[in-house]
């Protein structure tokens, strides 16, 4: 395996959002905006509560507020993008913990709308939402006053907001920079010991020789290991001031604020994940039958993401692989390929691995500017492709939203994974549809189609149990680096059951994994299983209505930021999630998959 080129400095342009970073253009604005900020909490509380005499005043306040949560949104999304690009940049760490104190003034402000929500009386809060100013954020405002219920005195909620960039949101910027800056020795048997920065994980792990993934898995753990004790102090922060503020806010259960985020109710969940677990077999017989391909009884955990071994598997260029989504968005939708291809011309992609590069990818927009920036590591592995196509996917997403007002785009991560993970089934479909496939190549893509379907029904239930069995300890003290390992091989014993070797788990998965430290949604796990199967029920519709489709996947799309999971689903789609038929349907789809690609390895 060759050396991966390192760029000096990112690949996309960030130059609309601010034309220098800590130039004239850039202080201006974020000093506007603390001011603002400053300004708007003065007004409001010279209002006093909401009531039928205040109601146009308070209108009036709530629509500059949607303002100033955009601009916030906008410098938080420019801050965020610098950040992942080069976590090593002091200047960048300085502006970043600068814009969450500001943003914990801003939190005081929605302080103050919840309480007085919270407060008025059903007539009123209804007469506000039907003004001119506010009624096109109705469902905004609905999911606030539901929100208030869960609230201490304003008091108290300001101190929170304000502490929290030295305290909660401190501990996520920790471990972002310790993971941008953290390397790893690559340790192979008869070959040169290379340093390599440990946001390269994922790419090696999909690396055909087995003695490189091993290496991998090995030497980024021993990295984690080395600072385990702060990586455990991130997590037992976030999680131990998460249940110390659910209690002194009723919250009845610690899972009740992520199904709040995630748009959805308990049965939903409950339901979604009793069709996965019974149905995990499916997952399993596809790692079984890798094994076997792999020469192994059992695989390890550093081969979840192993090629299929046939003969050299050939590198994927960035251009090549542009192409490659390109052509199946534009053979999906001529409207989806001019966009992407827009995407790539404005330089919206920072793409080539680096030192000093944040492990991981996302997909970041501003409503502000109307445009989107995506984030990977790519290494030219298929999977690499796919991340593209599925980062592209949200980016679609914000693109068709950003006509509405900024408080109906905020759509829940449940939703958010539709477009991305529609998009890189449009891709895996193209290159089985292709007469230039050759047999090999078709076998390897629907062995990535089935690494994904891995991913989604064992790899993702296995975190949900992890992060429920950490916060059910953490309520009791905190946890030793020891003791999340062992609620970490459990987790993967549970979910993988027989298909890993007892002696090849992944102990160290909670400190490299860096959803457990978004501070700003916990759980940030279920909604990828939940957008998964969801997708593919759209996605098995849009083959079978073809190009006629597109609007109302785009109307679906629309109303994400305006409703919840289950009733958009039952809006567009005429479905019911709280039921098993539907993730049912969508697992015979995997189902269906594996059994293609059982033919195609046999045909080999």
């Amino acid at each position: 395996m060759t050396s991966p080129a390192i760029a000096p400095v990112p690949d996309w342009d960030m130059t609309p959002y601010f034309p220098e970073f800590g130039g004239p253009e850039y202080s201006a604005f974020r000093d506007a905006l603390a001011a603002d900020v400053e300004g708007w909490l003065e007004r409001v509380q010279e209002l006093g509560s909401l009531s039928a005499a205040s109601l146009e005043a308070w209108a009036q306040q709530l629509a500059s507020l949607e303002d100033l949560t955009n601009r916030s949104a906008h410098l938080g999304s420019y801050l965020g993008c610098l950040g992942a690009a080069d976590a090593r940049s002091e200047r960048i760490q300085t502006e970043t913990a600068r814009a969450a104190a500001a943003r914990a003034e801003l939190q005081k402000a929605f302080v103050w709308v919840r309480a007085a929500l919270r407060e008025t009386d059903d007539e009123v809060f209804e007469a506000l939402k039907a003004t001119d100013r506010l009624r096109d954020v109705a469902y905004f405002l609905d999911r606030l006053r539901e929100r208030a219920a869960w609230s201490m005195e304003p008091e108290l909620e300001a101190l929170v907001a304000e502490l929290g960039p030295t305290g909660f949101s401190a501990w996520g910027r920790l471990y972002d920079q310790l993971s941008g800056k953290l390397e790893f020795d690559l340790e192979v048997a008869g070959r040169e010991t290379r340093r390599l920065p440990v946001s390269m994980r994922l790419t090696l792990l999909q690396d055909p020789d087995p003695a490189v993934r091993r290496a991998t898995l090995l030497g980024t753990n021993r990295a984690w290991q080395g600072v385990a004790d702060v990586v455990a102090a991130c997590l037992n922060g976030i999680a131990g001031q998460r249940l110390t503020l659910y209690r002194r806010r009723g919250v009845p259960h610690f899972l009740d604020p992520a199904l709040f985020d995630a748009a959805v109710g308990r049965p939903t969940l409950d339901t979604l994940l009793e069709v996965v677990k019974a149905r995990q077999e499916v997952a399993r017989r596809f790692l079984r039958r890798k094994a076997r391909l792999l020469g192994r009884d059992r695989l390890g955990f550093q081969d979840l993401h192993a090629p299929l071994p046939v003969s050299s598997p050939r590198r994927v260029s960035f251009d090549e692989g542009r192409e490659r989504v390109l052509a199946a968005f534009e053979a999906f939708h001529a409207e989806l390929g001019e966009f992407a291809g827009g995407a790539f011309d404005r330089r919206w992609i920072d793409w080539r691995p680096r030192p000093g590069k944040r492990p991981g990818g996302f997909c970041s927009s501003s409503s502000w500017i109307g445009e989107s920036r995506v984030f990977i590591t790519y290494d030219g592995a298929d999977g690499d492709v796919s991340t593209l196509a599925h980062e592209l996917g949200h980016a679609y997403h914000a693109w068709v939203v950003r006509g509405l007002r900024p408080w109906a785009t905020r759509y829940p991560m449940t939703l958010a994974e539709t477009a991305s993970t529609f998009a890189e089934q449009l891709v895996i479909d193209a290159g089985l549809s292709s007469p230039d496939t050759t047999a090999e190549a078709r076998a390897s893509i629907l062995d990535g189609r089935m690494r994904d379907a891995t991913a989604f029904l064992l790899d993702i239930p296995m975190r949900f149990d992890f992060e429920k069995a950490l916060y059910a300890e953490r309520g009791q003290g905190e946890l030793a680096p020891g003791r999340l390992c062992e609620l970490m091989e459990q987790a993967q014993r549970e979910n993988f059951g027989d298909t890993l070797a007892r002696d090849e788990l992944d102990p160290w998965f909670w400190a490299s994994k860096l959803h457990f430290y978004i501070t700003g949604l916990s759980f940030y796990n279920f909604p990828y299983t939940f957008g998964y199967l969801f997708s593919l029920g759209i996605f098995a519709r849009a083959k079978q209505e073809g190009p006629g489709f597109l609007p109302r996947y785009r109307e679906l799309l629309a109303l994400t930021g305006s409703d919840t999971a289950e009733r958009v689903a039952r809006r567009a789609l005429g479905v019911d999630l709280e039921q098993p038929e539907f993730w049912n349907a969508s697992i015979d789809l995997v189902e269906a998959e594996l059994g293609r690609f059982e033919e195609a390895v046999d045909a080999l």
